[in-house]
């Protein structure tokens, strides 16, 4: 079906001059008289990114075909300026930004054709569709891509140019968004496998907690260095200072390591001028005169040549009993910054479920902790900005985190200024400062995902140098590449999947969920306890639907045995297939919506839930799942008991047997109340375990 075109009726011609970002809210930098104009080929959208991990936003319209440039400009014109049509929504800067690639693919596909906007055919509204999924595109990509091209019919009212009908209308387009359903309420991130997750994590807390330090210590004498006085104001005087301290100290003279070797620097194991230079405070070019050779040589055959620049600074960090490091060269102190910097980041992000977002908005002081009257800390708490739907300012909230977490914190403190409030900003040697920086300025996410690269990197050589077994495992002779939003959603995995486990031999998921769940990780608006219960649900949904498919399990027993059997042969009928059980993630999670058994896997029983019956009290007076806090397993209707039940109730019946072999050293109450779980437990294993009843 085809839609008369819109007549652009009220759509002016818009001056040259025009600013692109008059009415959006800018930087406190920014002056609005200095960003782009209309008639400007490039339009600079950065000043209008509030947020601290900005990206250099632009909108290049060279890349847009001459015919069609004037669409172009038109058309985000009006996104910029939120002039839209009825039926349409103002979008962000960044989002305007990602549409922008799909309209300059589309407009250079029109201008192939060698039409107008207006004399494309719904036929070749088709051919560009298939063109586009014929792409090694995801999903998303290809619905941005769709969602670019319809604005050229959405925004017609703005544009003399335009498509002559909907794109969304065409049959082909409209099969293609069918079969390729938007799971919104899936979270399709990949999550990190634990072999990864395992080491890199024990790495992380390794840098944060041992060798930051070292990597300060280290940071501060090359700092040092750089900023010093000059030794002697006479050059050569200066170089002799430096020579006779080498002498004292009987230290070989430096030399640049082989990927510095290059030009004056030095090559072939010859000295460091550069270094040297730098050690005396004088520029470089007079260390290569002929009098200042003399000097260098003579000092060779002496003392020999290092096989790097060292610093003085020793490292005192050990590795399992070993120190880490023998030296640390005055070149490698840059790239220890930038590994130190994301292992915090790590710490961060893993512990504590926060977005990247959130974390690059943590300033200075950002951590508090609460005392017991004894003053011993018991809860720390982490203060910033969510960004989730609050805007482009983002909102006050308030996380619960762990120990880790807050020395994560206290380290990035010491790696920034006294006057730098962001905790992320680039250090201050980095070329990325150096180039770039400004003030609010911090590492973007493609940078996080560099420097965690990075940092995987640096952990596989040194285990391969140290002979240590903890590196990170490769996939096909390739490192693992991680974003940003993996470490929520594993880490969220992980609380659902593994609540008594531990990982790195650090982290109890079960305390991290109850913490975690205090502050704004636990609200509804940061959508990290959907995350983690979505988790959950699913976790159940494929314990179920395995243990209703193996004709070998041990029958369920307990007063609900029979009802758990009913219902596990019921989900089994639609989770099995062909022998198979449903291991598609997203076909399973439709399955168990639809045919919610209600059957809950505990450690010491099996929840076969009834409301009817149920001894425990849901939350929220919700009548449509049990309050496990307030399970009473051995007195309520709804028990049913598995073999793992059975096992872990005689290992817990094997503890109060210990405990009450030394009962004269308990209260008398607390003894009394133990003999009485004792007697409980025992007779209710006596009721439901076969072997004991014959």
């Amino acid at each position: 079906m085809t839609h008369a075109a819109e007549a652009p009726a009220h759509r002016v011609a818009v001056p040259e001059n025009a600013l692109v970002l008059a009415t959006r809210p800018l930087r406190a930098e920014a002056q609005l008289e200095e960003t782009s104009r209309y008639g400007d080929n490039l339009w600079t959208l950065t000043p209008a990114w509030l947020r601290a991990d900005r990206k250099p936003h632009r909108l290049d319209f060279a890349q847009v075909p001459h015919a069609h440039r004037d669409t172009a400009k038109l058309l985000f014109y009006a996104l910029l300026i939120e002039d839209t049509p009825p039926g349409e929504e103002p979008i962000t800067i960044s989002s305007i930004r990602a549409y922008f690639t799909g309209v300059c693919h589309f407009l250079a596909w029109a201008q192939s054709r060698q039409l107008p906007l207006t004399q494309l055919t719904g036929e070749d509204l088709d051919a560009y569709h298939a063109e586009l999924t014929s792409l090694r595109m995801s999903v998303s990509g290809v619905y941005r891509h769709r969602r670019a091209v319809r604005m050229l019919w959405a925004y017609r009212s703005r544009l003399a140019d335009h498509l002559g009908q909907d794109p969304l209308r065409r049959a082909l387009w409209q099969a293609w968004a069918r079969a390729n359903p938007r799971r919104y309420d899936e979270n399709l991130t990949d999550r990190i496998p634990e072999h990864v997750m395992g080491p890199l994590l024990t790495w992380a807390l390794r840098w944060a907690d041992d060798l930051a330090d070292d990597v300060l210590a280290a940071r501060a004498e090359r700092d040092g260095i750089d900023a010093g006085p000059p030794a002697h104001p006479d050059p050569l005087v200066a170089l002799q200072v430096v020579l006779e301290d080498f002498r004292r100290r009987g230290q070989p003279l430096p030399t640049a390591p082989a990927r510095l070797a290059t030009g004056w620097r030095g090559r072939d194991g010859s000295p460091n001028f550069a270094y040297l230079a730098r050690l005396a405070g004088h520029p470089s070019y007079p260390f290569r005169k002929a009098s200042s050779r003399r000097l260098i040589e003579e000092a060779v055959r002496d003392l020999g040549v290092d096989t790097d620049s060292p610093l003085r600074h020793v490292p005192q960090a050990q590795v399992d009993g070993q120190r880490w490091l023998d030296q640390i060269s005055y070149y490698d102190v840059g790239q220890f910054e930038r590994l130190l910097q994301v292992s915090c980041w790590i710490v961060i992000a893993y512990l504590s479920g926060l977005r990247d977002s959130e974390i690059k908005h943590l300033r200075r002081g950002c951590v508090s902790a609460q005392r017991d009257a004894d003053g011993r800390i018991y809860r720390y708490r982490l203060h910033g900005l969510a960004f989730k739907g609050e805007g482009v300012h983002g909102a006050a909230a308030t996380w619960i985190v762990t120990a880790p977490v807050a020395r994560a914190v206290a380290v990035l403190e010491r790696c920034q200024p006294a006057d730098e409030p962001y905790l992320f900003a680039h250090p201050l040697k980095s070329a990325n400062h150096q180039r770039h920086h400004v003030a609010g300025r911090v590492r973007t996410s493609a940078t996080t995902i560099k420097d965690i690269t990075a940092l995987a990197k640096w952990i596989n050589t040194y285990c391969a140098a140290h002979s240590r077994v903890d590196a990170i495992p490769e996939d096909k002779g390739r490192l693992p590449h991680l974003t940003p939003r993996q470490f929520r959603r594993t880490l969220a995995w992980f609380i659902a999947r593994r609540p008594g486990g531990t990982i790195a031999g650090a982290l109890q998921y079960r305390h991290q969920r109850i913490q975690m769940f205090e502050g704004y990780a636990g609200t509804s608006d940061s959508g990290f306890r959907d995350e983690v219960e979505a988790e959950e649900a699913f976790a159940r949904g494929q314990f179920l639907a395995e243990t209703g498919a193996d004709d070998d399990r041990p029958t369920l027993t307990g007063p609900a045995g029979a009802e758990a059997e009913a219902r596990l042969a019921e989900l089994a009928r639609h989770t099995v297939f062909d022998g198979q059980v449903v291991t598609d993630e997203a076909r399973l999670r439709r399955v168990l919506a639809r045919h919610d058994t209600h059957v809950y896997p505990g450690t010491f029983v099996t929840c076969v839930y009834n409301p009817d019956r149920a001894l425990c009290r849901s939350p929220q007076g919700s009548a449509d799942h049990p309050a496990l806090a307030d399970c009473q397993p051995l007195a309520c209707r709804n028990t049913a008991v598995t073999s793992a039940n059975r096992q872990a109730l005689g290992s817990h019946l094997a503890r109060l047997e210990d405990t009450l072999a030394n009962g004269d050293r308990l209260a008398p109450y607390v003894r009394h109340r133990l003999e009485e779980q004792h007697r409980a437990t025992a007779a209710f294993l006596t009721r439901h375990t076969p072997e004991i009843a014959e």
